[in-house]
């Protein structure tokens, strides 16, 4: 299996795409922390991870903030006193025209989506280095490489996951730790809560531009070459190449799983 006796952190891990990860992890082999802020969903992953004979830590932590990121840190340290990977997943987005943002909600997306980021890779980096090796993946967006109008809150954190994730790669690797990789994996609109939820995107979009959630699906999902809504396990087979040693020789780049509506 591609990934036995490794440890890895997941955030986010409580439902959709992290979860998904979750999964595709055990099923190779390895023993896994999942974090999110709701622990009832924490749980039930965990169990089910359990279920299939791995190790799951379920712990609760808000990524954007740094006492409970330290925390997370401490406890990974205590119970396996080893990191081998870390994906950084955990994520909001919340819509509007920018003139009508609310200034906190909008640096709420950031402090999530892009602080989060860096106070995780900041904490487990170090842990990282003890062994020389380890990988970190960043779940960004195509957000990140195209324009998201009446998003802009989410747009800019993705671009600036994208930034933070190729400095880190350049960073770490001249720094001496050339066995510990940095990438980002960038979906387009994934069948999860996020896309289709009660606030997910459907929803937000529907109200703001005044169409059915259909229309408004059948509208941006057409954007792509397949014109469909992707399934979270396409993104957790591009994560788990990243987590292996076969992508050993990969780092500082951004994959696209997007059914062909970005080609850079």
């Amino acid at each position: 299996m591609k990934l036995t006796k490794k440890i890895a952190v997941i955030t986010g891990a409580g439902r959709g795409i992290g979860e998904s990860i979750a999964h595709a992890f055990a099923d190779e082999g390895a023993d896994l922390i999942l974090t999110a802020r709701t622990r009832q969903q924490l749980d039930r992953v965990a169990d089910d991870i359990k279920a299939k004979n791995r190790n799951a830590a379920a712990i609760t932590c808000d990524v954007s903030s740094p006492i409970e990121v330290e925390k997370l840190a401490a406890s990974v340290k205590e119970k396996f006193s080893r990191v081998d990977i870390l994906v950084n997943n955990a994520g909001i987005s919340r819509r509007s025209a920018l003139l009508d943002y609310d200034d906190d909600t909008w640096l709420e997306v950031i402090r999530v989506n892009l602080f989060g980021v860096y106070l995780c890779s900041k904490a487990l980096l170090p842990i990282m280095q003890q062994t020389g090796a380890g990988r970190i993946i960043n779940i960004a967006s195509t957000a990140g490489k195209t324009p998201v109008p009446f998003n802009t809150a989410y747009s800019a954190s993705k671009h600036g996951v994208l930034g933070f994730t190729k400095s880190l790669a350049s960073e770490v690797a001249l720094s001496g730790y050339p066995d510990i990789t940095v990438n980002a994996v960038c979906p387009f609109f994934v069948e999860t809560e996020m896309f289709r939820g009660p606030d997910g995107y459907l929803a937000q979009m529907s109200k703001m531009v005044g169409l059915s959630e259909k229309d408004v699906q059948d509208k941006v999902v057409g954007r792509s070459l397949q014109k469909r809504v992707l399934e979270p396990d396409e993104v957790a087979a591009m994560t788990l190449y990243l987590a292996s040693d076969d992508a050993r020789g990969v780092t500082g780049q951004a994959f696209n799983i997007c059914g062909g509506r970005v080609f850079h």
